[in-house]
């Protein structure tokens, strides 16, 4: 496998394509996860692929993502309701 940009879904997810990429990323993973893993993202994958196609129509173009940032109170601060 070459690095490529991916232009269409890959929904035949197998075990060996999970290792090759785990290998690239030098990830250790057994052939036993990589099975796993591999159920999962050609699960996950079409629905992802679904999603990013609908977030590219132009009437979402104008949205962006929200980053919010929370924390819990200190100690002798006060709660506000």
């Amino acid at each position: 496998m070459t690095r490529q940009k991916l232009t269409q879904p890959v929904l035949d997810m197998t075990a060996e394509r999970v290792a090759r990429l785990a290998a690239f990323a030098a990830l250790p993973l057994s052939a036993e996860r990589a099975a796993v893993v591999a159920v999962t993202l050609g699960a996950w994958l079409q629905d992802a692929n679904e999603l990013s196609a609908m977030m590219s129509a132009p009437a979402h173009r104008a949205l962006l993502p929200v980053t919010a940032f929370t924390h819990g109170n200190c100690p002798g601060e006060e709660t506000q309701a």
